[in-house]
Formats: structure tokens, C-alpha cells, sequence
């Protein structure tokens, strides 16, 4: 698997800021987290929480993809990828005081070894692989396989496999507690959440002392108390905010390429989306260069492909300049529809750039007498009609670990927990799908991905639109930041400093 280091610092000019307090960091996020268990959280705020709270086995290297020790020390792999043996790391201690070790591990694996599908929904297809965990001694685990599993370690640095204390998980309500750099001190939903140092973290740490992750949906409130100095960081999401953020001297800019693809989805099983030639006339009437530029700046880039190239690099293809009037109203011939249709097309409100993206959709549709009526729903309310299959279009992104299997498997298979919203499937896609879960070398899954993406292009069940850049703004006083795959903010090395 190649490699790719994520995280490119710009560094801009403007004037200077106040002062937050000196060891403590307050970061601006729009919205709150819903759920601090990391066995269960589904969306991205909660992540980023559990992220700095809970370790795994393994994690990803700071700004990259690739993996690295954690918990365990090391880890070696026998019977054909089907017993994984690790070594745990000595000396380690929850926040609560009780001690890591291998009852910790075989506690948190067996408890998802339960089937608990319901309550533990998040990264099931992992547990599905897993037969049996074992432990021979206070420092070692087995952790064997029913079948080989290529992307094992990274489903383990996910957040789903993370470790908790044995005690704490038990206890209601619910209390996070993991051995991580920074442990829970208190919550106040829909306002703040507030983490603290670990003072007996098992590795060097920068100098923070607390994080508190204040939660402001005001877009302009979050840009004037960046620019006043009253917060540290936060997001940025839209280009008006870059363009005026990064004239100041005093502010950082942090770019990271997420493992994102925001997609034009089309529902197969209605008509006329299930022809695929009406599917390829869309192709046509979407300038993915002008449209990204124009509502994204660089915030984003068009998607050429549905792997972000942090993922799967091999499968980069040459830009494709697709827009052509004329070859859409031939396909919509070819499909029996060239006095056109009527449909709707659903997005989320609330989300930067969709609905100018949806607007321009349905101005070039018209050119094609394609009459597009646009229905914005909260998101919560979006995905459950997306579920139902009532929706005819659907703009959504969707964003999983750093790995083939994770993106495409759950999007165009019906395996139980996935999430096609296109209701599509193929026998063919299916079946390079399911040897890609279990190839072992290198070239030959490559080569199984790239035929995967061979199918979609053909059949196109999707269009992928682009991929976020996701960009911080940051005080110049906060320096080693660092970025998970999935753009989770890491704060374990991180130094703030009282001046600048």
C-alpha cells in the first residue's frame, strides 16, 4: 500500500491576536458531539473526541496513512493472515487507574464478539472476520481470523476497535475512559465539552493542559473570535472565510486532503435512473472543474475517480473535461427519454456548497429538458428517506478508513449494515469486492480494485463530485498539530506557546 503523507502547512500575513489562556486550547467546532462511546459514534464530532480520549492496537502515524504501534508493541502474522499475535505495551494505565493489559483487550474485543449488531453497529464487518481472541500471558494476544482479512491493522487503528477500561465501560451512564493522552473531565451538550491532560501518559506530550471543544453552528461568530483571539482554531467552510483568514499574519493554515467523496447518487431501481444511459447523460452536463473552482476554491477538488487518491493512488485517472450538451441529449435518446423528465433531487441543508451545487445542476439539466425539483432536508432526515430508497437524486458524501475495502464494500453491496443508496448491485463487482477483502499481496488486490472501478465507471451508479480539503485556521501560538486519516484533530504533541 503507498503511503501518503497528508498534512501541507501555509503560513499567512494580517494583523494580531488577543490572548486565550496560556496551556489550553479552545477550538471551535459548528457542531456537537452525540455519542462518546467510540463502539457506537457514527459521526465525525464524536470521533474527533474519542480520538484524543481511547488508543487502539495500532494507529495511524500522525499525517499519513500509514501504521504504526500503539497499545502493542508489536505484532507478527501466521496460518495464511489468519492468526494475528500482539504484544502489548507495558506499563500502561486507563484514566480511571486500572491497569492495561491483555484482560483489557480480550474485554473490549469479546464484548463486540457478542453480536451486539444493534448496539455496536460501527465497523461490524471486523467482527464478523473474528473468531476467537486469546491470550496466553498478561502482555500478549491472539486475535484469529475466520478467513484472511487484507486491511486488518487498518480496521484496528479505526476508533470502533479502540480499548477501554474494563471498569468504566460498564458503568451508567456511560463514562469514556481510555488510556490516551487527554482523558474526559466534562460535558455540557449543545455548549462545550472540556478534556484535560493525562499527566501519566505512557509517551511524551506537548504542553497542553486542556482542550475545550466549544460548539458555536454561527459561522460568523466562529470567524470573529478566531480574528479577536478568544478561540485558537476551528474549521474552515467556506472560501470566504480562507480568503479573508489567511491575509492575517498571526493565523495558520492547515490543509489536510480528507478520505472523502461528496457524490451525484441516482436511485437504479426508479425510472428512468434505472437505464444506465440516462444515468451517463449527467456525466455531460456537470463541469466538475468550473463547479469546484467556482463554489470551493481550494477548499476542494474535483473527483475523477471514487477513491480518494490518499486511499488508492494506483487508481488516479487522467482529468476528464466530460461536458458536452450534445452527447447528453444523444444518451437521454438512447434511453428513450429525448423529451426529457422530471425528478427531484434531495440534500442536506446546512452543508457548504451543496445547494449552490444542486442549483447549477438544475439549471444545466434544463438545458436538457431534465426538470430537477430540489428538496433540502436536515441531514438526520435526508439519510432515513435516502434509506427508503424514495429519493430519485441525491447529493451525500462519504468518508471511512484509509482503504478500498472500506470505501466501495459498504456502498454497493447489500451485505447487512451497508449503506447503498443507490440500489445497485453486480454480481461481477460483488465478487472482486469480496476477493479484495481477502487478497494478501499487494499487486494482485491492486489490480482487483482497479477492475472494481472499471465496473463502476461503466455502469455508473454514481458520479463522484469532489473531494474536501479539509483546512484549519490556527493561532500561530500552536504548533504539532496533527490530523488523523478521517481529518480528526490529534493533540497529543502539540505546544502552545504564551507569545508570539
Amino acid at each position: 500500500m503507498r503511503f501518503v503523507t497528508l498534512l501541507t502547512v501555509f503560513l499567512i500575513a494580517g494583523n494580531c491576536l488577543g490572548a486565550t489562556a496560556d496551556n489550553s486550547i479552545i477550538y471551535l467546532r459548528s457542531t456537537d458531539a452525540i455519542n462518546l462511546n467510540p463502539w457506537q459514534a457514527e459521526d465525525r464530532y464524536s470521533n474527533e473526541i474519542a480520538a484524543n480520549i481511547f488508543e487502539g492496537l495500532v494507529r495511524f502515524k500522525k499525517n499519513s496513512t500509514a501504521i504504526e504501534s500503539c497499545l502493542a508493541t508489536s505484532w507478527s502474522v501466521k496460518e495464511n493472515g489468519t492468526r494475528w499475535h500482539f504484544v502489548l505495551r507495558r506499563g500502561v494505565r486507563f484514566h480511571d487507574g486500572s491497569p492495561f493489559n491483555a484482560q483489557a483487550v480480550l474485554y473490549s474485543f469479546r464484548s463486540r464478539l457478542k453480536k451486539q449488531q444493534r448496539l455496536y453497529q460501527r465497523l461490524s464487518f471486523l467482527f464478523s472476520f473474528i473468531t476467537a481472541i486469546r491470550s496466553s500471558d498478561p502482555y500478549s494476544v491472539d486475535i484469529i481470523l475466520e478467513r484472511p482479512y487484507a486491511p486488518f491493522l487498518i480496521a484496528l487503528a479505526d476508533s470502533a476497535a479502540f480499548i477501554q477500561s474494563p471498569t468504566a465501560g460498564k458503568s451508567s451512564p456511560y463514562l469514556p475512559v481510555g488510556t490516551g493522552p487527554f482523558r474526559f473531565s466534562s460535558w455540557s451538550k449543545g455548549r462545550s465539552l472540556i478534556l484535560t491532560g493525562n499527566s501519566h501518559y505512557w509517551s511524551r506530550m506537548g504542553n497542553l493542559e486542556k482542550i475545550i471543544f466549544k460548539v458555536m453552528p454561527d459561522s460568523l461568530g466562529r470567524l470573529l473570535q478566531i480574528k479577536n483571539g478568544s478561540a485558537d482554531m476551528a474549521k474552515i467552510q467556506s472560501a470566504k472565510e480562507y480568503e479573508e483568514l489567511s491575509r492575517r499574519q498571526e493565523i495558520a493554515i492547515l490543509s489536510n486532503p480528507s478520505i472523502s467523496t461528496h457524490y451525484l447518487a441516482f436511485n437504479t431501481k426508479k425510472k428512468p435512473f434505472d437505464r444506465k444511459e440516462i444515468r451517463a447523460a449527467f456525466l455531460h452536463i456537470i463541469s466538475k472543474e468550473n463547479l469546484i473552482k467556482q463554489i470551493f476554491q481550494k477548499l476542494a477538488v474535483p473527483a475523477y475517480t471514487p477513491l480518494p487518491l490518499p486511499i488508492f493512488a494506483e487508481g488516479k485517472p487522467a482529468q476528464l473535461r466530460s461536458f458536452d450538451l450534445g452527447a447528453a441529449r444523444n444518451l437521454l435518446k438512447m434511453g428513450g427519454r429525448e423529451n426529457g423528465f422530471d425528478c427531484t433531487l434531495h440534500f442536506a441543508e446546512g452543508q457548504e456548497g451543496i445547494e449552490e451545487i444542486a442549483d447549477l445542476l438544475a439549471i444545466y439539466a434544463k438545458k436538457i429538458k431534465i426538470n430537477i425539483t430540489k428538496i433540502k432536508l436536515p441531514f438526520d432526515e435526508l439519510v432515513k428517506i435516502a434509506n427508503r430508497g424514495e429519493h430519485d437524486l441525491l447529493i451525500l458524501g462519504w468518508s471511512t478508513g484509509p482503504d478500498p475495502d472500506f470505501f466501495l464494500y459498504p456502498l454497493f453491496t447489500f451485505s447487512a449494515g451497508n449503506r447503498n443508496r443507490f440500489f445497485y448491485e453486480n454480481p461481477d463487482l460483488t465478487r472482486l469486492l469480496d476477493l479484495g477483502k481477502i487478497t494478501m499481496d499487494v499487486k494482485k488486490r491492486n489490480r482487483i480494485y482497479l477492475a472494481a472501478l472499471a465496473i463502476l465507471k461503466k455502469d455508473v451508479p454514481w458520479i463522484p463530485l469532489f473531494h474536501l480539503i479539509d483546512t484549519m485556521a490556527c493561532s500561530k501560538k500552536v504548533s504539532n498539530l496533527g490530523f488523523t486519516p478521517l481529518g480528526h484533530v490529534l493533540f497529543r504533541d502539540v505546544t502552545k506557546e504564551s507569545k508570539l
